[in-house]
């Protein structure tokens, strides 16, 4: 078949082997703790943004079956879970990820297009604590319900900072009063856990939850909007019952 006049063809790789590296095994350790990564996460948070080199690596990973690539919806990026091959090098690598009998998973074919985009923004705000050197042991739902039976109340993440146990909620759409009361009668009983953050999807929601919660919670519990977490940081406006703060005047 002819070139096309003025498009260059791709070049054929012709690679032979892969060595696996450990940002290769951080990749793929995240992917299970995360459930998924989007490609600009493992661009931008991963390679650090080291575009050329970053999507070099993932044809790699993907051609050599460590890296499954998932398409989702239309308008989003490819996202990526683990290959056989994948699994593989985390068993290797003795990757026991978090706590006891959390090791790496069967092969999964697909993610779950309702939890997607919930999902997404919990991985979007862990990268973000991470960049801001706010938190450096973040735990995730996963890892948290790992090794424990039935539906057991866990936070989308959990992390600790000055000695105290911070849990994240992502919260993208209103529950009922009743399962509010639930949720933070778990965090009442919770030792481990200090302050909770609802990182909100709009300022409706923040204000139903807010009011779900009540002033009691005035000393523990912070509000903000996605939106403004990702967009200013740790300039980021938190609310609570007694005012608002900058994240990092809280942290």
């Amino acid at each position: 078949m002819e070139a096309t006049p003025g498009k260059r063809e791709p070049k054929k790789q012709n690679w032979k082997y892969l060595d696996v590296t450990e940002r290769d095994i951080r990749l793929m350790k995240m992917i299970v703790e995360q459930k998924f990564l989007t490609r600009p996460h493992v661009i931008e948070n991963i390679f650090d943004g080291a575009r050329s080199y970053a999507k070099i690596r993932i044809r790699k990973l993907k051609k050599f079956g460590y890296l499954k690539a998932v398409k989702t919806l239309a308008d989003e990026p490819e996202s990526y879970l683990l290959g056989k091959a994948g699994i593989e090098a985390l068993r290797e690598a003795g990757c026991i990820v978090g706590v006891r009998g959390f090791g790496a998973p069967d092969a999964q074919d697909s993610i779950e297009i309702a939890f997607y985009d919930h999902d997404k923004k919990v991985t979007d705000v862990r990268f973000l604590f991470e960049r801001l050197g706010m938190c450096k042991d973040w735990k995730s739902e996963k890892v948290l319900r790992a090794g424990t039976k039935g539906e057991r109340k866990v936070p989308d993440g959990v992390f600790r900072r000055n000695g105290k146990g911070i849990a994240i909620e992502v919260e993208l759409h209103v529950k009922k009063a009743h399962t509010y009361r639930k949720i933070f009668e778990v965090y009442e009983r919770d030792p481990k856990i200090r302050y909770i953050f609802y990182v909100c999807g709009d300022a409706s929601i923040r204000g139903k939850v807010m009011k779900e919660a009540g002033e009691r919670w005035a000393d523990r519990m912070c509000f903000v909007l996605y939106k403004e977490l990702m967009e200013f940081g740790e300039r980021a406006v938190l609310r609570t019952w007694r005012g608002s703060f900058a994240l990092k005047e809280v942290l």
